[in-house]
């Protein structure tokens, strides 16, 4: 093979590896075997070396255009602090203009003269995938780079960055645990270090990636949001709110999360039209199960659901549609839907049986008469109370795609996939890729919204995924149950990382979770795994465990065991945990009300002890931010013990009465959980904003102790003033 034909065969295998990828954004880019092994054979006979970012002691040449973007520049910079961090040595950066004289390997990022030269072209690129392609002893990496913020997921002209934090994970093992500096993990390095020659087009598994946190964002970098009293006392203060907001976001971003602005649009698209055009036509909206129109008792005017077999309203949702985007028919946030004998008819077959395990009991194992009510003799709940309406949904977002795509034949619907209309559809449909559904595992807290969740629970949500890919939708996975659990050690790893895995295995495109509470040193490990499943879906969760507590040093096998109690407990106490919220509601915003319940102090014995021996463990280290990880894992320990004091004073009420003897105690108790998130605010034990907007402020009244904190406060502060004059008058 000549070196013309190598050139025109990578050429060829090139832009047919960029048309896949641009085919199926959410695949490695791959062309089958043997394109591969001939794109690998060409690349052999091109004879590149080793790439040596570090040998004899000299670095390697960090090149960027002339003048770089502010995306290629964040890059090196990232670059840059890392291989400080792990060799002391610092690269040196200049512009192509600037190389200097001599022989040291070159790195060159992004779109710089030398790539062109090269033919490496981040024009034929797909959005967030980068070329890493050595030649002779230098190293290219080159994606595209978008003027927009370098750390925005909206941002996907990124794949220079992105393949920097390949190179870094590849190279040097680098590995990003929790946001800020403790949770970078950078293993000490000396002596030569080497990348093998390689050449190859990286594009992300998944279309899009999140776990969704916009409230952070508003807060500490938008300044959107107004902090309340509560917010202000109980979360970071507003100098640690700020730094906590960047970190996450430089955190998000090495986890290569992104793709966002190619995700379709969905939400509760109907929220508000009852308002607006309920008087006029109130025949659009819900019927309820008295016969008439409208809200429904609890419901308010915001959260009416349609009437999804109206045709007028089919006819008007067309009429104002503008061609262009997407038509979004999320339904309302309510789990509610229309009794009217057309929508009813719309439903398909029922069930004859509903699993067991979906049935809601309380711990006497009585079912739960307040929650639940009977259909065709037994006892439903959740999903399936009264029925099932999958099937009228389905036939509702077809028939209006249908309407659209006589105006235009690629006109696409978005949708969730929640409440009642999650189960799969009993009868056979054909949606195709015109339809974009979100998966919301959502409507039955006992038993699968949240993990860990029973067996038979977790095999029924992937008879839901698989019924839901039968119909052709394009599918996206929208969890919430990272909502889950407070500041408590509810630990689950596997389970969450089984379905994740499954889903992306049949048929996933992207995930948008919601949301990340961020409460990193008890949920560690499982966040973790998720943000790393999320760039590189294929790794063993096993794998990605080892990753995580190697950053211990000799206390590894002590913060697995750690961990591994809590998942244990956690999954030994599955049902007693989900039995204490039937009489709560919402179990996510309000976890904090039944924490002393779901996690009594006994529980926490063994969980100190075993961190004492991880202590022990890393006491001496050769780095001593191995014990500091340790520390990390005891300060959320011990944060965790303080706020379930606190749950236990509340008792599971919103108040606690001034005359009560727990007030006393309770004010004790707020006092110090406050002094306590004030002196860790590094390094993020916990996402103190989110526990205090999202549970804290908002389902206990805390005025009444904050009053009494500012009262002592006045008076140890008038008792000071009077000492300091007693003091003045002693001879």
């Amino acid at each position: 093979m000549t070196m013309v034909n190598i050139r025109e065969t990578k050429t060829r295998l090139s832009a047919l590896l960029v048309d896949v990828a641009r085919g199926h954004p959410f695949v490695i880019a791959r062309a089958g075997v043997s394109a591969v092994c001939l794109l690998l054979l060409a690349g052999a006979a091109c004879a590149a070396e080793a790439f040596c970012l570090l040998g004899d002691g000299k670095p390697a040449v960090v090149v960027t255009a002339d003048p770089p973007t502010p995306l290629a520049r964040y890059a090196a910079n990232e670059l840059v602090n890392h291989v400080k961090a792990a060799t002391g040595v610092t690269l040196p950066v200049v512009t192509e203009s600037a190389i200097p004289p001599g022989s040291a390997p070159r790195l060159y990022l992004g779109m710089t003269k030398a790539a062109r030269e090269q033919g490496i072209g981040s024009g034929a690129l797909a959005p967030e995938s980068f070329v890493m392609r050595s030649v002779g002893k230098d190293l290219y990496i080159v994606g595209e780079e978008g003027k927009d913020d370098p750390l925005s997921a909206y941002n996907s002209k990124c794949g220079t960055l992105f393949g920097v934090y390949e190179l870094l994970e590849r190279c040097l093992g680098v590995r990003w645990l929790w946001p800020g500096p403790l949770g970078t993990y950078t293993p000490p390095r000396s002596g030569d270090i080497r990348l093998a020659a390689v050449d190859e087009t990286v594009v992300p598994r998944l279309a899009y990636r999140e776990i969704a946190w916009g409230s952070v964002r508003a807060a500490a970098i938008q300044k959107k949001k107004t902090l309340t009293e509560a917010e202000k006392k109980l979360g970071f203060s507003p100098e640690g709110l700020v730094r906590y907001g960047y970190d996450l976001q430089a955190y998000l971003r090495r986890h290569r999360m992104g793709g966002m602005d190619r995700k379709p649009a969905t939400g509760h698209y109907f929220g508000g039209w009852w308002k607006r055009y309920g008087a006029e036509h109130p025949e659009w909206f819900m019927m309820g199960k008295d016969g008439t129109r409208g809200p429904s008792k609890g419901m308010g005017d915001e959260q009416v659901p349609m009437c999804v077999s109206n045709p007028e309203l089919h006819r008007f949702i067309i009429d104002h549609w503008d061609g262009k985007g997407d038509i979004r028919l999320g339904e309302v946030d309510w789990p509610d839907a229309c009794h009217c004998p057309t929508c009813r008819s719309w439903d398909g077959p029922q069930p004859d049986r509903i699993p067991e395990f979906l049935v809601s009991r309380t711990d006497s194992g009585r079912p739960d008469s307040r929650r639940l009510q009977r259909h065709r003799g037994h006892v439903l709940g959740g999903f399936y109370n009264p029925v099932p309406t999958s099937d009228r949904y389905a036939r509702f977002w077809q028939t209006i795609q249908r309407m659209a795509a006589a105006r235009k034949p690629d006109a696409r619907v978005t949708t969730f996939v929640y409440y009642r209309y999650f189960p799969a559809p009993t009868r056979k449909i054909e949606l195709g890729k015109s339809v974009y559904g979100e998966f919301v595992p959502w409507g039955n807290p006992q038993h699968t919204d949240f993990f860990p969740m029973r067996r038979e629970a977790l095999d029924w949500l992937k008879e839901q995924w698989n019924g839901w890919q039968g119909t052709g939708i394009r599918m996206c996975y929208r969890p919430n149950y990272l909502h889950d659990g407070w500041v408590m050690p509810l630990v689950d790893v596997r389970q969450s990382a089984e379905f994740f895995q499954y889903a992306v295995a049949h048929g996933m495109e992207g995930s948008n979770f919601d949301s990340l509470t961020g409460q990193w040193a008890v949920h560690g490990p499982k966040l973790y795994v998720h943000m790393r499943l999320h760039a590189k879906p294929g790794l063993a969760v096993d794998d990605v465990l080892d990753e995580y507590y190697a950053a211990f040093g000799p206390a590894a096998g002590e913060a697995r065991a750690y961990f591994e109690y809590w998942e244990r407990y956690c999954m030994d106490n599955l049902q007693r945990i989900n039995d204490l919220f039937i009489d709560v509601g919402h179990r996510w915003p309000r976890f904090q009300l039944m924490a002393h319940e779901a996690f009594p102090p006994p529980c926490f014995g063994p969980a100190e002890a075993i961190l004492g021996r991880a202590e022990q463990a890393a006491r001496g280290a050769p780095l001593a931010e191995y014990a500091a990880r340790v520390k990390f894992l005891q300060d959320g320990l011990t944060h965790a013990r303080l706020a379930v004091r606190l749950s236990a004073l509340f008792s599971g009420e919103r108040d606690i009465p001034a005359d009560s003897g727990r007030f006393g105690e309770a004010v004790g108790a707020l006092r110090e959980l406050m002094a306590f998130r004030r002196a860790h605010e590094t390094p993020y034990i916990s996402d103190y904003y989110s526990g205090a907007s999202w549970r804290e402020a908002a389902f206990w009244n805390l005025q009444p102790l904050f009053a009494r904190l500012e009262k002592d406060k006045a008076l140890k502060a008038s008792a000071a003033v009077k000492l300091e004059g007693v003091k003045k008058d002693i001879p």
